[in-house]
């Protein structure tokens, strides 16, 4: 372990970074990060990216974000000056996979047997009054395959170079947080969870725990937020760069499919529902209403993307449906520009979907599974249209109605644009962060000074 230690001394790089205290609400201030998130464009990196890079052009601080890599070993941390402050990148490899794993049939069986007697038993009031909630203020998470390797130990290096103003945790529940939650409270660093899914996630065991003892607790949504939580729970949302993400910006792209567009920008999974757009497509056209199908989106499995090829052959819909694979953001804003619309008939944990926010702030409609947090980034009928999960007739309806109206869609494009413009700038988002923070950290320090007076 000393070795560890002494190899993340030599390669930390944290001891020469001094944060200029110039302006903002939280100059001087540092925060720390710990995140399941990747160097990558998903959704929570780009979440990450944007909140940090307009924290730190309104603010004098350092932000320093624990994440993770691919790599075997240890990668060399970053240093990058932002507007006033400063990014401090330090990535932590993940456990790999070990053993034989069941089918994801039976794993989400198995889930939900364990749910059921979860709130069944333990969740029971009266159990839970008695002996369940300090049962799990003692319970330890387990390390689980594709979470970080020494997130405990680069913590401690980290809280020697640097006094952490508070801690934030973007994933919570895993065993390498229970290392940053110890570390935390040992030290007397307030530490804060920000939940990235829906709402539901917080009544898992382990993040319940986390939740409870954390000082803040926050979600990118506001919908079916516990019992427990909820007079302390703060919705934080997201933000895009709605400048970046206008169709004054966008460029056009060659070979354009000639019939109107219907995107669904998503990893190509099953969760994401690309096989409902497909038979919804198989439905519009029965009906005389023609749409090409695009696909944005790296590919989870060639296992799925084959049965999403065959099922489009079956219904005759191969020439008018692409399959873009990953790309870049820049030309993932030329795609929305050059849609009629955008699916999203997901069945995923949504926290609350950037594609969502992205395709009103660039005009373009969409239609949405109301699944998780979804319904919290639309006004169905006004900013979007919404359908009940799973209901694929009513994604062909919707569709239909909008591909079949100009007038509706534009009017659906305009109110979108300004939704995002209000409520969904990266501004907006940063300004309730540093909200949050604050009161956070003035929190902690009336703390200390009671404790020590």
């Amino acid at each position: 372990m000393n070795g560890q230690i002494n190899a993340l001394s030599s390669n930390c790089g944290l001891d020469a970074v001094t944060p200029v205290v110039q302006g903002g609400p939280l100059a001087g201030r540092t925060v720390l990060r710990f995140a399941h998130a990747f160097d990558s464009d998903g959704g929570t990196e780009r979440y990450l990216d944007d909140l940090d890079r307009i924290l730190l052009e309104r603010n004098a601080m350092t932000i320093i974000r624990l994440h993770l890599t691919r790599e075997a070993l240890r990668v060399q941390p970053e240093v990058a000056s932002i507007g006033q402050g400063k990014l401090i990148r330090i990535r932590l490899p993940v456990a790999e996979e070990s053993g034989a794993r069941s089918s994801t049939e039976t794993s989400v069986v198995r889930l939900q047997i364990k749910q059921k007697l979860r709130d069944l038993v333990l969740y029971n009031p009266l159990v839970w009054r008695t002996i369940g909630s300090k049962w799990a203020a003692s319970f330890q998470p387990r390390q689980k395959p594709g979470e970080a390797v020494g997130a405990g130990i680069a913590f401690a290096e980290i809280m020697r170079a640097h006094h952490i103003d508070m801690a934030m945790l973007h994933f919570f529940g895993g065993a390498d947080a229970e290392e940053i939650v110890t570390a935390a409270r040992e030290n007397h660093i307030p530490f804060t969870v920000l939940n990235h899914y829906s709402n539901d996630r917080f009544l898992h065991l382990a993040m319940r725990k986390h939740a409870m003892l954390a000082d803040g607790v926050a979600g990118v949504n506001g919908l079916q937020v516990p019992r427990y939580l909820e007079r302390r729970f703060v919705k934080l949302s997201d933000g895009i760069d709605t400048k970046f993400f206008s169709r004054a910006e966008a460029r056009t792209i060659p070979d354009m499919p000639a019939e109107p567009i219907v995107l669904l920008p998503a990893r190509v999974i099953r969760e994401k529902g690309q096989l409902d757009l497909v038979r919804a497509a198989a439905s519009l056209r029965d009906l005389g209403v023609k749409c090409s199908i695009v696909f944005a989106g790296r590919v989870g499995t060639q296992e799925f993307l084959n049965e999403l090829r065959n099922e489009a052959s079956r219904a005759g819909l191969t020439d008018s449906t692409r399959f873009l694979g990953a790309v870049s953001v820049e030309a993932l804003r030329d795609w929305y520009a050059a849609s009629s619309l955008v699916a999203f008939p997901t069945y995923h944990h949504e926290g609350l979907p950037r594609v969502i926010i992205e395709s009103q702030a660039m005009g373009t409609p969409v239609v949405a599974y109301a699944t998780g947090g979804v319904p919290d980034a639309i006004v169905t009928g006004t900013t979007g249209l919404l359908v009940p999960t799973g209901d694929i007739t009513g994604l062909t309806k919707r569709l239909c109605e909008l591909l079949s109206s100009k007038e509706l869609r534009l009017s659906i494009a305009a109110r979108g644009r300004q939704a995002a413009e209000q409520n969904f700038s990266l501004d907006a988002l940063a300004e309730r962060h540093e909200a949050f923070y604050l009161r956070i950290i003035a929190n902690a320090g009336r703390v200390a000074d009671r404790k020590n007076a």
